[in-house]
């Protein structure tokens, strides 16, 4: 006769496994995406037709992130960017508890300790743990300034949209361990497929919103990829394939 102790370990076990493979397929289809949205949307904008939209916001913002990076010399500033990360880490935590109505107990982020605390549930625990890894959270915010904001106003959003993206990948790249507690209190399995799945969901959203603003990029991205990748992956494999094989021809081409 099992115990309800054997009872709760074997069903965290097996809800750890299921919702493990739902992140890993899930991560696996907005692979596909975001390999048809950077084909399909931003070679199209770059090359072949640029009059559907161009990434010229998108390449100063980066640009601009990448003179920031050499004002970092000065300790100040490096010590005060290192304090807004954390701060984000904790805030992004911090908001996504409150999409799942929690109560939030305490917010602190000082030199030596930084955490936030709230009410404890299991729904919703994995996404509040890895938000910090894989949600772009300023950038998140500019997206209805993107959706309702006027047409002269789109190039300065898509400069602030890749500022802010930059920013995330820094801190991503900067503090993201495998060792660390939010990761290793989801287990690695999990986290990573999670933490890839929002990646690359978030990445070909980014790509996708010059080509027809930010209703037609949510459409493709979440609907019409999608479907296409699971419904016939014939023709999502021809155009993934046909993107590679212009690439490579534009490359050459240009190194001739």
């Amino acid at each position: 006769m099992r115990t309800p102790i054997k009872t709760t370990i074997m069903y965290r076990k097996y809800s750890y496994w299921i919702t493990t493979g739902l992140w890993a397929l899930l991560a696996l289809l907005f692979f596909g995406v975001l390999l048809k949205s950077f084909g399909y949307d931003a070679v199209k904008m770059w090359v072949l037709k640029p009059e559907s939209g161009n990434l010229r916001g998108y390449i100063c913002g980066l640009t601009a992130y990448a003179v920031f990076l050499l004002f970092l010399i000065w300790p100040k500033i490096r010590h005060n960017l290192n304090w807004f990360m954390h701060f984000t880490h904790e805030l992004t935590h911090t908001l996504v508890a409150l999409l799942f109505f929690r109560r939030i107990e305490e917010f602190l982020v000082s030199r030596r300790d930084c955490h936030v605390k709230y009410q404890k549930s299991r729904i919703g625990y994995v996404p509040i743990t890895l938000s910090p890894y894989c949600i772009p959270i300023y950038t998140f915010m500019l997206f209805p300034f993107r959706y309702f904001g006027a047409e002269q106003y789109m190039f300065a959003f898509d400069v602030m949209i890749a500022f802010t993206y930059a920013f995330h990948v820094h801190s991503f790249i900067k503090y993201t361990r495998f060792t660390q507690s939010d990761i290793e209190g989801c287990g690695l399995v999990r986290a990573t497929a999670f933490i890839a799945f929002i990646h690359c969901a978030v990445l070909a959203l980014i790509m996708a919103i010059p080509n027809g603003g930010m209703k037609k990029a949510v459409g493709r991205v979440f609907w019409e990829y999608p479907i296409q990748f699971l419904t016939d992956p014939s023709a999502w494999f021809h155009d993934v394939i046909k993107f590679f094989l212009f690439s490579g021809y534009l490359f050459f081409d240009a190194t001739l």
